[in-house]
């Protein structure tokens, strides 16, 4: 690497620094561009398919259910089903989902003080009597440390208002969903030097589109922190187009190349939305859509989970500018956003990364609970 690349990686050390033999194969590239965001869907949000794995003991109600779907959808989709209308462990289903919740896993729950087999069951969205075939050798009055096998079923729910009726498939899509997964995944160590434990993948969904799901691993409070900012950025703003997200972390953590960071689980590549009509392929600073930058990135910070957003400073100002627009007060755009103050200064979420300009990488805080994630 030569003198001038270190300086470059020196200034941005904080955000993770890919190697020049990395940026010129084009895995990331000093615009950010093409490699990271190129490939898309369209800019329309559409519906997607997913495969769904068949667990034992469940339904096909129960998958109606998960994917917002109908029987009859499920039966089209699949023509196996058309002659049996029934469903086995293992058996494997494409569906276009209408919601897109994290998948069902086979995990193993050490029993605490004061549990019941009723109580698992409903931390957990099962039914007690799964449970309990699940687990048939186990006595019904277990001991503390017994060992339970559960298939986890988490749920991306849509949750209402106060005095609201829970929405349903139908609904315009006015109220932000809200991510339930197990929350057993932790961020080990720093961004630049950790692991994942028990690492989550982040669900597919309507809200986003994500480059490579292999690579769209992170702890349960990072996941829940990035979709559900983005469902409540789509909800507030009810912008349709495209939202792609390049990476967060391998299933456990570890090097990413070419990134320096994203090992831990709490980072996130997110491409800011484009103006409407503009070619993927235009990369300048017009051809981002600021005003709705910065609602993307108001609703990470309205989190208060949000460590830092990397952003290069030539970009700054106008996401600032675009904040302004928006009506933020002198305090917001001080607590948010580095620019004005010079690069390197300690001010703002928003701070100064080289190659970061038409994405945005979102560094998500370690949970309170987890003593075993570490900042820089």
């Amino acid at each position: 690497m030569n003198p001038r690349a270190l300086l470059l990686c020196a200034a941005v050390w904080v955000a993770g620094c890919a190697t020049p033999g990395a940026w010129a194969r084009g895995s990331m590239r000093a615009d950010a561009g093409a490699a990271e965001f190129g490939a898309g869907k369209g800019e329309e949000t559409e519906r997607p398919w997913v495969k769904h794995k068949v667990v034992p003991r469940e339904r096909i109600e129960d998958i109606e259910k998960r994917y917002g779907v109908s029987k009859k959808e499920l039966i089209r989709w699949n023509k196996r089903l058309k002659q049996k209308q029934w469903i086995y462990a293992g058996q494997v289903l494409r569906i276009k989902a209408r919601r897109t919740p994290p998948p069902r896993e086979k995990i193993t729950y050490v029993v605490k003080s004061g549990d019941r087999w009723v109580e698992i069951a409903k931390a957990h969205n099962i039914r007690e009597s799964d449970l309990r075939s699940w687990n048939r050798k186990v006595p019904r009055a277990f001991k503390v440390g017994q060992k339970l096998t559960l298939y986890t079923n988490p749920l991306e729910e849509a949750v209402p208002a106060d005095g609201e009726d829970a929405p349903t498939a139908s609904d315009s899509g006015s109220r932000p969903d809200r991510l339930s997964v197990r929350g057993n995944a932790l961020s080990i160590g720093k961004p630049n030097r950790g692991r994942i434990q028990n690492g989550i993948q982040l669900p597919e969904s309507e809200h986003y589109t994500l480059r490579d799901p292999e690579r769209s691993y992170g702890s349960s409070h990072a996941v829940t922190i990035i979709h559900d900012s983005i469902a409540a950025f789509r909800a507030e703003t009810g912008y349709r187009g495209e939202i792609k997200i390049a990476d967060l972390s391998k299933k456990g953590g570890g090097r990413l190349r070419p990134h320096g960071s994203h090992q831990a689980g709490r980072d996130a590549d997110i491409r800011l939305p484009r103006r409407k009509g503009v070619s993927k392929d235009n990369n300048s600073l017009s051809a981002i859509d600021w005003d709705l930058s910065w609602a993307l990135v108001k609703a990470f910070v309205d989190t208060g989970e949000i460590e830092y957003i990397f952003l290069e400073t030539s970009r700054q100002k106008a996401l600032r500018k675009a904040a302004q627009r928006a009506g933020a007060s002198a305090s917001e755009l001080a607590r948010a956003i580095q620019y004005p103050s010079k690069r390197g200064t300690n001010k703002g979420i928003v701070r100064h990364a080289s190659g970061h300009r038409i994405h945005i990488h979102v560094r998500v805080k370690c949970a309170e609970s987890n003593s075993r994630c570490q900042s820089y």
